[in-house]
């Protein structure tokens, strides 16, 4: 027997169809747009390679006017560092008197008895730079890592990290936070919104930096470490180069400890100048080649790179720096 749809019938059976057409459209349609914006999502995170390779020349061009009988000079040089940095080789011309290690720095003396008028030191670096970021540690340390005991030291008021000044003590109270790492995003950010980049001849400091709302990447990086320290979280400059330079291959930034990560680096400069992103907090590329922790190096006179002692008239030194 053959059943024969009345009229009605067959128009609640095409409402029933398009209802079930226009529900399978709107769940295709809604799907779409979940990619869509995820792909949007994705591409607002910076997708930095996790290794670069690189070859650094450094050279020393020595001028000696008048009668100078001997120099001292002493270069520091960048050693490997867990999620920083593997350093194949550090070959040096001419070969330097002793290579030794002080302080957990590693170093060239060279000694010039009777020189020249004009020679070189020249020093090449072979290594990966590895990225690490906040983002990179959170992904790999799952658990806690070993605490590190000498945090502590990276509390201290220190000649151009003054965390214990009225004013810099001030700026602290004033950032809040409701953990730890928003707290330290508030002052990363606060450093960004404050400071404008101009390249200084000397060392300003923190407490002249957050005066004059100015400063170089130094100043960017002491006023980042001093607040911190101001609020109690342990905080150190790094210096050494990055294969990225706008200005000098020179470059300071910054590095926080936190507990569940250990020591993070974190660059307020680049946030500001290269990339106007307050996400910068979270991503650094892996272009940093790093030399020292110590703000101001004893074994340096108080310098970061290197350090010159001379017997007689003064040599001038012109120092490049070129990447392959």
């Amino acid at each position: 027997m053959i059943c024969k749809l009345t009229a009605s019938c067959k128009i609640a059976l095409w409402i029933t169809v398009l209802i079930a057409l226009l529900s399978l459209t709107d769940t295709g349609v809604r799907a779409q747009t979940r990619r869509t914006d995820a792909r949007k999502k994705e591409r607002r995170k910076p997708v930095y390679s996790k290794t670069s390779k690189v070859e650094m020349n450094i050279s020393y061009d020595f001028t000696v006017p008048g009668k100078t009988s001997k120099i001292q000079f002493i270069v520091a040089l960048p050693k490997t560092l867990p999620d920083r940095q593997r350093i194949y080789e550090v070959n040096c011309s001419p070969e330097p008197t002793r290579l030794f290690t002080e302080n957990e720095n590693d170093y060239a003396e060279f000694l010039f008895t009777n020189p020249e008028k004009q020679f070189k030191v020249q020093i090449n670096v072979k290594a990966s730079l590895f990225r690490y970021d906040l983002s990179i540690a959170r992904k790999k340390h799952s658990k806690n890592p070993p605490p590190d005991p000498n945090s502590h030291n990276f509390l201290k008021h220190e000649k151009y990290i003054e965390k214990d000044d009225p004013k810099i003590q001030q700026i602290a109270r004033d950032i809040k936070g409701n953990n730890k790492a928003a707290l330290i995003k508030n002052i990363h950010d606060y450093v960004v919104r404050n400071m404008d980049y101009s390249l200084n001849k000397a060392d300003l400091g923190a407490l002249e930096a957050a005066e004059k709302k100015r400063g170089d990447c130094s100043e960017y990086a002491d006023l980042f470490v001093a607040i911190c320290r101001a609020k109690n979280i342990p905080a150190r400059v790094s210096i050494g180069y990055t294969t990225e330079a706008t200005l000098t291959p020179r470059h300071a930034w910054a590095e926080v400890y936190m507990r569940q990560y250990g020591w993070v680096p974190f660059d307020p400069t680049w946030a500001d100048v290269k990339f106007k992103s307050a996400r910068q907090f979270h991503y650094l590329k892996s272009v940093y080649i790093y030399l020292t922790h110590i703000r101001h190096n004893p074994v340096l006179g108080g310098g970061y790179y290197s350090s010159c002692r001379y017997w007689g008239d003064s040599p001038r030194i012109k120092d490049s720096v070129t990447f392959k």
